[in-house]
């Protein structure tokens, strides 16, 4: 697996393979050629940006299997947007505006995507004014709960990055899982499965919605995904952003290589929780249900194959090669998980997930007295 002289990662378990929707090079055009078309592609670090990040291809890689193309093609546009919200507001912002600054701006963003009204004039800069085009389109192409949804998991979103700045500024370090809590929001976990939902033909009742079996499940996937975006982007993060590997290496006392192990097998926990609840929920799951767990499944696999290859997070010496060559390495991959311990993991804003398995989307856990 790929190492450094810090440490070795270790290799991903997911027996679920990755697959790639046909529509990703066509949906990676059009979205470059809208962004270009608002004056989004004119400065080269953004151009950059765009291109390190290749957000269509991971947009193809999270929803193989698309059902409606034309909110494919505008949920491509609209992710590049989020990219640059993540890149302009929270990883560049100048350190004079500081954390209001940054709360402002983000409120801004919301206030536009919350408006279907909202009035954009040539005065507006470019980056509103695409916002607003993207978010008429939504709106034009799907259900007012779905852009709904969407709104909401951008705010979620929002929330939980400027939770991760603040933790960062303030003495004093986090608990596992205080980290767990942010890292579940400012990853765009929740936005991630509302995008693959918004890709089917039939909505998801709000009912499955409120499951607490379907949330566990959800949850346990977008957490999966968080994690392996820790473990694969953190010779670009490192000690500069908030990561469960400098958690654990400062709650726990651990060397860097075990930090990076002990991650790895929360990881591995919650991914088998995953599977469990995942094969549970498709025994009786309506066909939106279904379709939105079968998605998830390979995106996990997809979201690993992005984020090894894409140079975004690629190592610089690990990017010349092509993506396909890159990625070509068995030794990304085990078929064991690096634990087998199935019981419920220690993080109380998490161990519930396992209180649902066995329960199909329509029941609750039952009541306990503790």
């Amino acid at each position: 697996m790929a190492s450094s002289p810090e440490f070795t990662l270790p290799p991903f378990y997911c027996p679920l393979p990755a697959a790639c929707s046909p529509l990703t090079e066509v949906a990676g055009a059009h979205a470059l050629e809208w962004m270009a078309s608002h004056g989004l592609c004119g400065a080269p670090e953004t151009r950059d940006r765009i291109h390190d990040a290749q957000v269509h291809r991971l947009l193809g890689l999270m929803v193989p299997q698309v059902e409606n193309e034309e909110v494919f093609l505008t949920l491509t546009c609209f992710a590049n947007l989020v990219l640059l919200a993540e890149d302009l507001l929270f990883d560049t912002s100048h350190p004079a505006s500081g954390l209001s600054g940054i709360i402002e701006q983000a409120g801004r963003v919301m206030r536009v995507m919350e408006s279907p009204g909202f009035r954009a004039s040539a005065a507006d800069d470019p980056y509103t004014l695409a916002l607003v085009d993207v978010m008429r389109r939504m709106r034009a192409e799907s259900s007012p709960a779905r852009v709904g949804r969407l709104i909401h998991e951008m705010r979620r979103c929002f929330a939980g990055a400027i939770r991760g700045i603040n933790a960062l500024q303030r003495p004093g370090g986090l608990t596992e899982d205080q980290y767990l809590s942010i890292r579940l929001d400012d990853v765009a976990g929740h936005l991630t499965v509302v995008i693959i939902e918004m890709c089917g033909a039939e909505p998801l009742a709000d009912d499955a919605w409120q499951s607490p079996a379907v949330l566990a499940c959800l949850e346990s996937a977008a957490m999966v995904g968080a994690l392996d975006n820790d473990l694969f982007s953190y010779r670009k993060e490192s000690v500069h952003d908030l990561n469960l590997i400098n958690v654990v290496q400062e709650t726990r006392g651990l060397s860097l290589q075990r930090a990076v192990d002990e991650t790895m097998v929360v990881r591995d926990r919650v991914m088998q929780l995953f599977l469990r609840l995942r094969e549970d929920l498709l025994v009786s799951a309506p066909r939106p249900l279904r379709y939105l767990l079968v998605q998830l499944g390979q995106a996990l696999s997809g979201h690993v194959e992005w984020g090894l290859t894409a140079p975004r997070h690629a190592a610089a010496h690990a990017v010349a090669a092509s993506a396909d060559e890159a990625f070509a390495s068995a030794t990304c991959w085990t078929d064991s998980p690096s634990s087998t311990d199935t019981r419920p993991l220690r993080y109380p804003s998490i161990s519930w997930w396992w209180d649902q398995i066995g329960r199909t989307h329509g029941e609750s856990a039952p009541r306990t007295n503790e």
